[in-house]
């Protein structure tokens, strides 16, 4: 058991407006928490509930990336206990049960989380400062949406089917960390012309979040946590109901796993039904009840491209939307200046969409269709395609499908028949996609 405390120190950052704070073990500093508060100090609250909700999940996160898998007797489930001070813990400690089982089931660890009196202030006085000159914002008052942005493909058509479809005006809340450039420049690079399309309708908040030194583990499964906290920090000040759009493909939030070794806490659960149920009676008992919806539940990567309200929008922006999961291991990649790496699973999802939208012109690291991933090897790298293809050739039936996602996380049985054939029809879209470019060696590993 890895014991750590969130200590808040009596200094503060003023440049930031909050206290300096710091994860502990055994006395000795594992990280320092870089929280840029200063991009949300005027989003105001009286009830320091939603603030502390951000604390955690960023003490959730460094822990994430800073206590190895490969340590534990298994080489993945940690045992992490946390102690973190609040305002009042009787609140936080009624809510307890159902966080810890939110944050282990969405990580795939073993948390313990204890909540102690708060004695210090976690923000200070504003200090004026000369502002530089800014294009002009949208007020807080005229808000009455919150969308997540992470710089991907789903978060860009979420925001602008809920523009199209609706007079709402919208808060864009992204994520990054001073360490991982990437989100970040994808971020600022759809904000403009998103504002162009949408005058007046727009406000930005892209957030850093992280901790020095920044830590090593990669297989992070957490930053959904902070993501939803830094976007319910924003809802809450907007208004008791405003909702948080969090847009995510049904494929990848379900992610149905490409073999049974994949199953369970393997499987990245970062918008998983379940998970988002969880987190939503989590906050409820904290006493923020601002709805967490997902408008892309039920789509295919494929039907959320196809269905996308603004398509031309959408195809003049695409390129600028990243949604590789490996972008920063480019040493095996044939085109090393290429945007996407084209052989994890969500570039995969990803060009089967955009194949099946007639729009697959993008430059990968690696082309799965012209056979530059082997489709027999043990190469790291070239792992989840393969499985993919192995998927692709077994070809379960539905029933099965059904099966194995009830064994990656509880789901309503009602809706077991509607999951199992989205999982179905991505396939589908993966199929059409390799019929139509792939190799022939590909097109046999395949089954097709």
């Amino acid at each position: 058991m890895r014991n750590v405390c969130l200590q808040i120190g009596p200094t503060v950052r003023r440049e930031e407006g909050i206290a300096a704070m710091g994860l502990f073990e055994n006395g000795s500093r594992l990280c320092e928490l870089d929280i840029q508060f200063s991009l949300l100090r005027d989003l105001r609250h009286h009830d320091p509930v939603p603030l502390e909700f951000v604390l955690l999940a960023s003490a959730v996160y460094a822990l994430d990336r800073t206590v190895l898998r490969g340590a534990t007797e298994d080489s993945w489930t940690r045992d992490i206990s946390l102690s973190m001070p609040v305002r009042d813990p009787a609140r936080w400690n009624a809510a307890t049960g159902e966080l810890t089982h939110t944050v282990s089931f969405l990580t795939g660890d073993r948390w313990t989380l204890n909540f102690t009196p708060l004695t210090g202030s976690l923000s200070v006085a504003r200090q004026s400062a000369r502002r530089r000159a800014t294009s002009p914002m949208v007020p807080l008052s005229a808000i009455d949406t919150v969308c997540l942005l992470s710089g991907g493909l789903d978060s860009l058509v979420g925001a602008i089917d809920h523009l199209e479809h609706s007079e709402s005006r919208m808060l864009l809340m992204g994520h990054h960390e001073a360490a991982m450039a990437g989100p970040f420049g994808d971020q600022r690079s759809l904000i403009g012309p998103l504002r162009a399309a949408y005058p007046q309708r727009l406000r930005p908040a892209f957030v850093r979040v992280g901790h020095s030194p920044a830590g090593t583990e990669i297989t992070l499964r957490s930053r959904s946590l902070l993501f939803v906290a830094l976007g319910m920090y924003a809802a809450t000040a907007v208004g008791p109901v405003t909702p948080l759009l969090i847009p995510e493909n049904g494929t990848i939030a379900l992610n149905f796993p490409l073999t049974p070794s994949r199953r369970g806490s393997c499987s990245t659960r970062t918008a998983h039904p379940h998970y988002l149920e969880m987190l939503g009676r989590t906050l409820r008992q904290l006493g923020i009840g601002n709805p967490l919806v997902n408008p892309l539940a039920d789509k295919t990567k494929g039907e959320v491209v196809a269905e996308c309200a603004n398509p031309t929008l959408l195809h003049a922006l695409a390129r600028r939307a990243v949604s590789c999961a490996k972008r920063s291991r480019r040493g095996h990649w044939a085109r090393k200046t290429a945007r996407s790496c084209g052989q994890c699973m969500p570039c995969v999802y990803r060009r089967a969409a955009m194949h099946r939208a007639a729009a697959d012109t993008e430059t990968y690291g690696k082309d799965v269709c012209a056979g530059e991933v082997p489709v027999m090897g043990d190469d790291d790298a070239g792992r989840d395609f393969r499985a993919c293809l192995s998927l692709l050739r077994r070809d379960p039936p539905a029933q099965e499908i059904a099966s194995t996602l009830l064994a990656s996380g509880p789901l309503d049985y009602r809706a077991l028949h509607r999951y199992a054939a989205l999982v179905q029809r991505a396939m589908d879209e993966i199929r059409a996609l390799l019929r139509d470019k792939g190799t022939f060696e590909v097109r046999r590993a395949a089954g097709i």
